[in-house]
């Protein structure tokens, strides 16, 4: 997992730059996970120009400005419209033609926009699943919640790939076999294994 680790780790430092958000004190392994955040910045969201009591903190985002924050400042970073283009036309001596990025139809598919790794998703999943049907929210439900579900799904995901790995015997062997160890595996107490894979004891 020590490469694998290294990957979930860039992905979380590139999550916490588009969020501004940092993660701390965390911790994944076989048997748990946990962890912390906060936001890096002590500073609010939006400044009332007149009155700073009705200064807006992450902890008081929510609703309709949260969708707002959230559509104008993380989505156009993480997804963006389907590519389309309209048949070619000979008009005037030249072909034309039309193209563009759609608003309306997102295109998710393989898209990781934070490190090109499929961990990404983990981290951006809640902010998707919020974007497609944020009226269902509770009305309380803030830009703190949001992200707290980010960086759960995030570690637990983590999690679970650990457990994964060491729980699942044909997932031991796939990876032995795609970094070519079957030759190289050893006993507990040192001893090479010099028989075929399948038939450890």
């Amino acid at each position: 997992m020590e490469a694998y680790g290294a990957d979930y780790i860039s992905t979380m430092k590139s999550f916490g730059d588009l969020t501004n958000t940092e993660a701390y004190g965390w911790e994944v392994g076989y048997t748990r996970y946990d962890f912390r955040f906060k936001f890096k910045y002590n500073d609010p969201i939006y400044c009332h120009p007149t009155d700073y009591d009705k200064d807006i903190y992450p902890n008081n985002l929510c609703g309709k400005l949260l969708f707002r924050y959230i559509n104008n400042n993380i989505m156009p970073r993480i997804i963006k419209g389907r590519y389309f283009s309209t048949p070619c036309k000979y008009v005037d001596g030249k072909y034309e033609y039309k193209h563009k990025y759609s608003r309306v139809m997102f295109d998710y598919g393989d898209n990781f926009p934070l490190t090109g790794m499929c961990y990404d998703l983990y981290l951006l999943k809640p902010i998707i699943d919020y974007y497609n049907a944020w009226c269902t929210y509770p009305e309380g439900f803030s830009l703190e919640d949001l992200m707290g579900q980010c960086y759960d799904n995030f570690f637990k995901s983590w999690h679970e790939e650990y457990e994964h790995w060491v729980d699942d015997e044909d997932a031991i062997r796939e990876e032995l076999h795609h970094n070519q160890y079957e030759g190289q595996l050893y006993y507990e107490n040192g001893e090479a294994h010099a028989g075929p894979l399948n038939k450890i004891e």
